[in-house]
C-alpha cells in the first residue's frame, strides 16, 4: 500500500473507533421513569408514570393508562398518558403512550412545543424524549437504543467511504447489509428487503423508459422540435432550459445533460462567431442546471426523491404518490429554473456579446436545426410504440391518487413501481428492449440507492433518529431547525453525492417534523430537495462535470457562478416552498 492509502486507511479507523466510543451506550432492561410538563395559556402542569423494558421472552403485553390531575388558578388540568407497561428490548422498539390534556373536563390541542419530556434511566440519568404529533394525537416517543454504537460506527464508515471512496460507491453500498445482519441488528430479511423497494422497482421501470427513449431517438426528437421554435437568443436559452428541465423529469440528469449539451455545442458552433462568448457560458451552464433541477421535479427524476418516498411510508406510514410528489416540487422546480435564467442572464454578460457580434442567431433555424430534424425523419414505429408506453405510463402515474375526486373515482391506486415495471415488461414484449439493453442501465444507482435505505432502516431501528433528532430540537424554533437541515444536506452533497446525503438525512429528518409539530413530509422534502442543489462544483453533479468538460470554464468560474445560485436554491426551499408546503398539508 502507498502512503496516501495508509493514511487513509487510518484515518477511517479512527473516525469509526470515535465515533463508537462517542455515540450513546444502547439501552438495558429496567425501570425507566418518564416526566411530562405542559405549559398552556401561562399554567404549568405535568405527569410522571414509569414503564419497563424488559427481554423479549419475558414480556407481558398489558395497556395502561397513567392519570394526573393538576389545579391551577382555578382551573382542573387532567393529563392522561396511555401507553404500556412494558417494552421488550430489541430493534425498532419505540416506547409511545398517547397523551390527552383536558382543562376543565374539556379536550385542549396542545403543540408538541408546549411539552417537555425527560426520561430517568435505571442508572439515575436523564435523557430527552420526543413529543410528537402524529396526525391529531400527541405522543410521547421514547426510542429504545439498540446497538447503538454500531449504528453509528457504521454511518461514520460508510459516510467515510462514501466521501473518499477508496472503494466503489456500490461496493460501500452492499456493505451496508452485511454488517447490518452480521452484527446482528437486522434479520437477512429485513436487510435485503429494501434492496427492492418499491420505489427502487419505479427507478428500474423509469431507468427502462429511458433507455428505449435514448435508444431510438425520442428524447432527442423532443427536444429539436422545442429547440425550432425558438426566434432569438434568449428564448433559445429559456427553451433550451426548459425542455431540459422536463427531460429530467422523466430520466436521469446525468442522461438528459449528455444529450442537450452536445446539442447546445452545435447550435454554438453554428451561432458563435467567438468561441467562449458569454452567450456560450449561459447556454452551456443554463443546460447542466436545468437538468439538475428538473430532476427534482418526479419521484424518478434523482434518488434522493425516491428515497423520501420510501422512508416516509416506512418510517410514518405517509404515502405520496407521484403526483402528490410533483404537486409538492414541480413548483419549485419552475420558480427555480426561471431564478437560474435570470441569474445567469444578469451574471454573465450576455448583451454585450450580442451587440459586438459575437453570437449572430440569424441563421440558427436555417441550419443546426433543419438539418438535425431532416437527418432524424418521420417517427418510426418503434419511436411511435415507446412515445405511447410513456404517455400511458406517465398517465397512469398521475391517476394512481388524485388529489380531488372525478365522479367519485380517487384514483386506481395501482403502485407506481408497479407502473414502472408493467412499462419495463411491455418495451421487452413488443422488441423495443433486449437483454444488452439491460447492460446500459444504471445498475450502480440501484444498488446505492438500496444500501442508502438499509442504512436509513438500521439508524431507524437503532433508536438514533429519534436520538440525534430529539439533540437537534433543542437548537432552537422551528425555521432554524429547517434551515440547518437544508444547508446541512448541501453540505453533505458537495462532498458526496446526493443519493448518500439524503440517505443519511432524511431518517433523522422524519421524526423532527412530527417532534415540530408539521407533517414528517416537510423536513423530508427540505433534505431531499436540499441535497440535489449543488451548483457550485464541477465534481458536485454528473450535469456540471459535463459542463466543466466543454472546456467554456474554468474551475474557479463555475464556482463562482454556481456558489451564489447554491444558497438561493436552498434559502427558497425553506423560505418559500416549506410555508406553502405548510399550508397544502395543513
Amino acid at each position: 500500500m502507498d502512503r496516501s492509502t495508509i493514511i487513509s486507511l487510518a484515518v477511517m479507523i479512527l473516525l469509526v473507533s470515535a465515533s463508537y466510543i462517542l455515540a450513546p451506550p444502547s439501552h438495558t432492561v429496567g425501570k425507566y421513569r418518564a416526566e411530562i410538563k405542559i405549559n398552556y395559556e401561562e399554567m404549568t402542569a405535568g405527569i410522571s408514570f414509569e414503564f419497563s423494558i424488559v427481554y423479549p421472552n419475558e414480556l407481558v403485553k398489558e395497556e395502561v393508562v397513567h392519570k394526573s390531575v393538576t389545579i391551577v388558578n382555578g382551573h382542573n388540568i387532567t393529563i392522561t398518558a396511555r401507553g404500556f407497561s412494558a417494552y421488550p428490548l430489541e430493534p425498532g422498539v419505540k416506547v409511545d403512550y398517547t397523551i390527552n390534556i383536558f382543562l376543565d373536563g374539556k379536550l385542549i390541542p396542545i403543540r408538541p412545543t408546549q411539552v417537555t419530556a425527560m426520561v430517568r434511566l435505571p442508572n439515575g440519568h436523564l435523557e430527552k424524549a420526543l413529543i410528537m404529533l402524529l396526525g391529531n394525537e400527541l405522543i410521547f416517543r421514547f426510542a429504545i437504543r439498540y446497538k447503538s454504537k454500531i449504528a453509528i460506527a457504521t454511518l461514520v464508515l460508510i459516510a467515510y467511504l462514501w466521501l473518499t471512496e477508496p472503494i466503489p460507491l456500490v461496493a460501500s453500498a452492499l456493505l451496508v447489509p452485511i454488517i447490518a445482519v452480521i452484527l446482528g441488528i437486522m434479520t437477512a430479511k429485513e436487510a435485503l428487503a429494501p434492496m427492492f423497494d418499491p420505489v427502487i422497482a419505479l427507478f428500474l421501470g423509469g431507468f427502462l423508459l429511458a433507455r428505449a427513449m435514448n435508444k431510438y431517438g425520442l428524447d432527442k426528437r423532443i427536444a429539436i422540435n422545442i429547440i425550432a421554435r425558438a426566434r432569438s437568443p434568449v428564448k433559445l436559452s429559456l427553451a433550451m432550459m426548459f425542455i431540459t428541465c422536463f427531460l429530467s423529469f422523466w430520466m436521469s440528469n446525468t442522461a438528459v445533460a449528455a444529450l442537450m449539451i452536445p446539442i447546445a455545442l452545435a447550435i454554438l458552433k453554428t451561432i458563435e462567431q467567438e468561441r467562449g462568448s458569454n452567450y456560450g457560458k449561459m447556454l452551456v451552464l443554463g443546460v447542466a442546471y436545468s437538468a439538475t433541477i428538473g430532476g427534482m421535479g418526479t419521484i424518478i427524476g434523482t434518488p434522493p426523491n425516491a428515497i423520501a418516498v420510501s422512508m416516509l411510508k416506512s418510517l410514518a406510514n405517509i404515502e405520496i404518490s407521484f403526483l402528490d410528489w410533483m404537486i409538492y416540487a414541480a413548483p419549485f422546480t419552475f420558480l427555480l429554473l426561471l431564478i437560474a435564467f435570470a441569474y445567469l442572464y444578469l451574471v454573465l454578460p450576455v448583451k454585450e456579446d450580442l451587440k459586438r457580434g459575437k453570437v449572430i442567431f440569424a441563421e440558427l433555424s436555417e441550419t443546426v436545426i433543419k438539418i438535425q430534424l431532416a437527418e432524424m425523419g418521420k417517427m418510426k414505429r418503434e419511436e411511435k410504440l415507446t412515445a405511447m408506453i410513456l404517455i400511458v405510463t406517465v398517465l397512469l402515474w398521475f391517476s394512481q391518487k388524485l388529489p380531488f375526486k372525478i365522479m367519485g373515482w380517487s384514483g386506481h391506486g395501482i403502485s407506481s413501481g408497479i407502473i414502472a415495471l408493467i412499462a419495463g415488461v411491455l418495451l421487452f414484449a413488443l422488441g423495443l428492449l433486449d437483454k444488452e439493453d439491460l447492460g446500459k442501465i444504471s445498475w450502480e444507482t440501484l444498488l446505492i440507492f438500496g444500501g442508502g435505505l438499509v442504512l436509513g432502516e438500521m439508524l431507524v431501528l437503532s433508536g438514533m433518529s429519534e436520538y440525534v433528532a430529539t439533540s437537534l430540537i433543542g437548537v432552537g424554533n422551528a425555521f432554524i431547525i429547517l434551515m440547518l437541515l437544508g444547508f446541512v444536506s448541501l453540505i453533505i452533497t458537495a462532498f458526496a453525492s446526493n443519493t448518500a446525503a439524503a440517505a443519511i438525512l432524511i431518517p433523522l429528518a422524519i421524526p423532527i417534523g412530527s417532534a415540530l409539530g408539521i407533517s414528517p413530509v416537510i423536513p423530508a422534502l427540505i433534505v431531499a430537495i436540499a441535497s440535489s442543489t449543488d451548483f457550485a462544483l464541477p465534481i458536485g453533479t454528473p450535469p456540471t462535470m459535463i459542463a466543466y468538460s466543454t472546456g467554456y470554464f474554468k474551475f474557479r468560474e463555475m464556482v463562482k457562478i454556481g456558489f451564489p445560485l447554491m444558497i438561493i436554491g436552498v434559502l427558497l426551499v425553506v423560505l418559500v416552498m416549506s410555508p406553502l408546503w405548510l399550508f397544502m398539508l395543513s
